[in-house]
């Protein structure tokens, strides 16, 4: 696949359109000689919100004609330079370059040869681009019909936005022949400048689009959800939305959809019931291919509900009411979220800091407060990892309760909350060592009640305790890079940030006890869905197919990106490892993210759909398997090998 960028904004120029103000004009370069293409005549019909939005990107780069069922619709394209046409037919006889945009390829054979078709008017060596989010089998059936006139025919979906094809920033999918798309480049890169190949195989542009509205739709909902369910445990929507968009669980609905919610503006103007089409498009050929999608069914049967909710001019921005009135919640937050005050003294600046639990995460921490100049004794009852940790600075303790005296603040990092338990109350265990004053932060993603239960114990010795999970890997840790998700007193909280803040620099609080480690089971829970949306759809995508490297650059610069799908992308083409989390501790995590949302009577449908799949891989594979191998599944209940998509250098 190439990404092309031809006949950019050269001989810019001004010019005024009545009630559009200033506007720039851009003029079509022929390639093979430089020569000015404005007198080339091209045709846009369908000038729908998306539709509309494109053909005005071609104002005044050449002769526009266009054509709308509804007249209104097309006079104001004349009022800006464009020839309206009174059919279909007669932009097909004034022009050799077609540019269509309908809601269904329903609808575009309809147009091309229903009643007064345009297919009868158009001449041999015309060419149609079909920017429709169509079906790539209904559109190769069109395209025969077409050849027997000796017309061409490409498909051109985009995505990205109806702001960004108003701005020239749309990401544009196409695939036919490449003798059509070299005669027709410099139109559709007026319209933007990032037009992606996606092959000679006609339809593959649709397919790809219509993966990634799939995934679209089912990040976006899982997002809600799992949202919702955060603000049901009491965590703000700013809050979460800045520590998801910081770590493994983002995604463009968390970039773009949640600030536009914290904000109280809209993030798309998209209509629901086609959104519900472009879903039942991939389950159809998923049913057709023999590929499951079953996430995308859930998201799907979501949309439907809001459809039938709201009526059918329900907007997709009205699946935020849906997921609120669901949960029981509003996820816009009530109050501005809640500031810490700095209240660390002088005598904090330099706390001794005991570090207990020296596995890949925990190591890795100790070692970057080492690296930071902190004095740091440890425990662990591996002996090799004390060893390595003590031969770069660390003091080793001799036991917990040793290490408790010895230290101003102590961190710990132990697979559960059970196994915290046991580390501070436990025989020999850390209680033994504390006194007042002291402040305890657990690291462990664990249970919050289980937390809250801890905190309270410690709170009657007199000491406190901060939840802080993190994200970001030992990877992270060493290069002073993890996000850390607090909760706590805020006091004692104040007291530790700057000590957190060396191993990375962002560190949000979230509230009282528990709600970091409720703030970080949403950001796993949103990481774990967005990872199996992925996987599903691209074995779907293997199976019709195409190329993981088309579907890579494609997606990765539209709106069914995650960050989830950006790192697995390589590792599915290469065989190797995007992280290392055992599936016995995701299985963990979403069961205790979903036992979160059950107590709070958040539905979280999305996600238990992913629990369940993540147990049956754990049970499959086995506990200790790595989460990397969850695509194995995959690739057997598709019939596929991800390696065999893999774009040959």
């Amino acid at each position: 696949m190439d990404e092309v960028q031809l006949g950019t904004d050269a001989g810019t120029q001004f010019a005024f359109a009545p009630s559009q103000g200033p506007r720039k004009t851009r003029t079509c370069f022929n390639h093979r000689n430089g020569n000015a293409m404005t007198a080339v005549h091209v045709g846009y019909i369908g000038l729908g919100a998306m539709g509309g939005a494109l053909a005005r990107r071609l104002i005044g780069t050449c002769r526009l004609h266009v054509w709308d069922l509804n007249p209104q619709t097309a006079s104001r394209f004349e009022a800006a330079g464009a020839v309206v046409a009174p059919t279909a037919a007669e932009v097909a006889r004034q022009c050799k370059i077609v540019l269509l945009c309908l809601p269904r390829s329903s609808d575009v054979h309809h147009l091309m040869f229903g009643p007064e078709g345009m297919a009868e008017a158009l001449a041999p060596g015309s060419i149609v681009i079909d920017q429709t989010s169509g079906v790539p089998e209904e559109t190769r059936a069109i395209a025969r019909e077409l050849a027997l006139r000796g017309v061409v025919m490409l498909d051109a979906p985009v995505a990205g936005g109806v702001a960004a094809a108003e701005e020239g920033r749309i990401t544009m999918m196409v695939s036919g022949p490449d003798s059509a798309f070299q005669q027709v480049a410099h139109v559709l890169n007026a319209i933007s400048p990032t037009v992606v190949r996606c092959g000679e195989r006609l339809g593959d542009g649709q397919a790809i689009k219509m993966l990634n509205n799939a995934m679209n739709a089912a990040c976006r909902l899982a997002t809600l959800e799992v949202v919702a369910m955060g603000r049901k445990q009491g965590l703000s929507l700013a809050a979460m939305t800045e520590a998801i968009n910081q770590s493994t669980g983002r995604s463009r609905i968390s970039q773009v959809a949640l600030p536009a919610l914290l904000a109280g503006k809209p993030s798309s103007d998209f209509a629901l019931p086609l959104m519900v089409k472009d879903v039942d498009q991939a389950i159809h050929l998923s049913m057709k291919a023999g590929a499951p999608i079953p996430i995308a069914g859930v998201a799907r049967a979501l949309l439907q509900i809001g459809v039938n909710t709201v009526g059918p001019k329900a907007r997709l921005e009205d699946m935020i009411g849906l997921i609120e009135s669901m949960a029981a919640t509003r996820l816009r937050d009530d109050v501005d979220q809640v500031e810490v005050p700095d209240t660390a003294d002088a005598s904090a600046q330099h706390p001794v800091i005991g570090y207990v639990g020296l596995g890949a995460m925990g190591g890795a921490i100790a070692r970057r407060l080492l690296d930071s100049s902190c004095e740091v004794h440890i425990h662990d009852v591996r002996a090799d990892a004390v060893r390595d940790l003590e031969a770069a600075g660390a003091v080793v303790a001799p036991d917990l309760p040793s290490l408790a005296r010895a230290c101003d603040v102590i961190m710990i990092c132990v697979p559960t909350s059970a196994v915290v338990r046991e580390v501070l109350f436990g025989r020999g265990g850390l209680g033994e060592g504390l006194s007042k004053g002291k402040i305890v932060v657990d690291q462990t993603t664990g249970d919050p009640a289980a937390t809250r239960a801890m905190a309270a114990e410690l709170e009657a010795l007199g000491v406190a305790m901060i939840d802080a999970p993190v994200s970001g890997g030992p990877k992270g840790a060493a290069e002073g890079k993890i996000v850390t998700f607090c909760g706590g007193q805020q006091q004692a909280f104040a007291r530790v940030r700057a000590i957190l803040q060396r191993t990375g620099p962002t560190v949000v609080y979230f509230g009282p006890s528990g709600s970091g480690n409720v703030a970080k089971l949403i950001k796993n829970t949103l990481g774990a869905c967005n990872r199996l949306i992925a996987y599903e759809t691209v074995a779907l995508g293997v199976k019709i197919g195409l190329k993981l490297g088309d579907m890579e650059r494609v997606i990765n610069k539209s709106s069914g990106w995650t960050q989830a799908f950006e790192r697995i992308m390589p590792a599915l083409a290469s065989g190797g490892q995007t992280a290392q989390l055992r599936l016995e501790l995701m299985v963990k995590d979403l069961d205790l993210a979903c036992r979160l949302g059950m107590e709070a009577g958040a539905p979280m449908l999305i996600a238990h759909t992913v629990r369940s799949t993540v147990e049956a891989g754990a049970n499959e594979l086995g506990g200790d398997a790595n989460l990397d191998e969850l695509s194995r599944l995959y690739e057997a209940r598709a019939g596929i090998r991800f390696a065999d998509a893999a774009t040959k250098n």
